[in-house]
Formats: C-alpha cells, sequence, structure tokens
C-alpha cells in the first residue's frame, strides 16, 4: 500500500512534468509573433497590432504561466519533501524559498498576460494611451516578473540539485543536468557589461530555455519511479 509520503513523491513528480511541458508551451507561445509576422515586440505599435489580430495567443501564454506557476508550487514542496531527511535544513528552506519566489513571479507575469483585452479596449480610447498601457504589461511582465522568475528558478535548481548531491537523494547525473537551467543566471552579468559576451555563452544561454523544460520534466520522473528511502547515486 503506498505511503503518505510515496503519494506525495509521485504528485510531485506529476506537476514537475506539467511545469516543464507548460514551460515549453510558454516559449513556443512567446514566439508567436515573429512567427506571425510581427517581429519587434518591443515596438507597443507593432504589439498593438498584433493583439488585434491574434489576442488569443496573448492569453494562452498567460495561461501557460499561471498552469507552470501552479505546478512549480507542488512540485518544489514534494522535493524539500524529498530532501528534508538528509539535507540541511536551511538549505532546504532557502531552495524551497527561491523555489515560490519562482511561482509567485511566473503566476504574476501569467495574470498580466491575461490583459490583452484591457489593453485593446484602453487603445481604442486613444492609441497613445494603448501603446503606453502595452509598454507598462511589458515592462512589468516581461521585464520583471518573467526575468524575477527566471532568476529564481535558477537559484532553487542550484541549490536543490546541491543539496541533492551531496545527500545522495537525487541521482548525479540529474544533479549536473541542473546546469541547464543555472546557465540562466548568465543573465546576471549583463549589468556588468558581460551580457553580450562571446557567442558561445549566448548559445549556451539559449540552450538553456530548452532545456530548463527538459530539466524539470526529468525531476517529474525521477519522483515519480524513485521512492525517496531508496534514492541513490
Amino acid at each position: 500500500m503506498p505511503t503518505a509520503s510515496s503519494s506525495a513523491s509521485r504528485a510531485g513528480g506529476l506537476a514537475f512534468i506539467v511545469a516543464g511541458l507548460a514551460w515549453v508551451a510558454w516559449f513556443y507561445l512567446e514566439s508567436a509573433p515573429p512567427r506571425m509576422g510581427f517581429d519587434d515586440t518591443d515596438n507597443p505599435a507593432v504589439s498593438i497590432r498584433f493583439l488585434q489580430d491574434h489576442v488569443i495567443a496573448y492569453g494562452q501564454t498567460g495561461l501557460a504561466l499561471i498552469v507552470m506557476a501552479i505546478a512549480l508550487v507542488v512540485g518544489v514542496l514534494a522535493l524539500a519533501d524529498r530532501l528534508a531527511p538528509r539535507a540541511d535544513p536551511v538549505a532546504v528552506r532557502a531552495a524551497t524559498t527561491f523555489g515560490l519566489f519562482s511561482a509567485a513571479f511566473f503566476l504574476g507575469h501569467g495574470v498580466i498576460r491575461m490583459s490583452a483585452g484591457p489593453i485593446l479596449h484602453i487603445n481604442s480610447l486613444d492609441s497613445r494611451w494603448g501603446e503606453t498601457a502595452y509598454l507598462a504589461v511589458n515592462m512589468v511582465g516581461t521585464h520583471l516578473m518573467a526575468q524575477g522568475g527566471l532568476l529564481s528558478l535558477s537559484i532553487w535548481a542550484a541549490l536543490a540539485a546541491l543539496s541533492g548531491w551531496r545527500t545522495g537523494t537525487l541521482p548525479r547525473w540529474l544533479c549536473l543536468l541542473s546546469v541547464l537551467p543555472v546557465l540562466r543566471l548568465v543573465a546576471i552579468l549583463g549589468p556588468l557589461g558581460l551580457g553580450d559576451g562571446p557567442d558561445g555563452i549566448w548559445l549556451a544561454f539559449m540552450a538553456s530555455i530548452l532545456g530548463t523544460g527538459v530539466w524539470l520534466v526529468l525531476v517529474g520522473v525521477v519522483l515519480q519511479h524513485r521512492p525517496a528511502q531508496t534514492a541513490t547515486v
């Protein structure tokens, strides 16, 4: 008969799989404007035209983010329970905090992405107001919520993988693959003037986009099929 611990681990595993798939969906939907001929999404006039022609795509992105955020809450807490018996309690709490920060940022970004209707309504009153409303949503959503979520997720992945490695509660290959989401930390080099570094850094940074989704799915598979009490290195 399954124990409460194994049931929680399977629930967390399923949540990580959902989060990983929602992550991939998010980035695919983010590419919708250039795929549809709207290349400069930082240009409010271009983006208003995109919303007028493809308003559903904007909302779909928000839905993917909200689903990912909810799944991350369940997954992050389940992984904390997996690590807690053998890992340093402060390290587990720190990792969990950043994981929940990430979910909160992504939830906020998702809610903001559901605002296409209000933006278009404001635009119908005055096109300048509409462009200003879009810029506000873009700055708060993409350049605050999304970046905060990516940074927090990277820190959580690094701390969780380190604890899993040291205690043997996660397989070492999975801990090593945490380099995929951790590569997102390259973004913090931007303020130091290193954000436009060599092409290799940029390629690694872009590869981490898909890699993060894959890693989340792999974490889910491990939690689904490797009970905590039998996890080995």
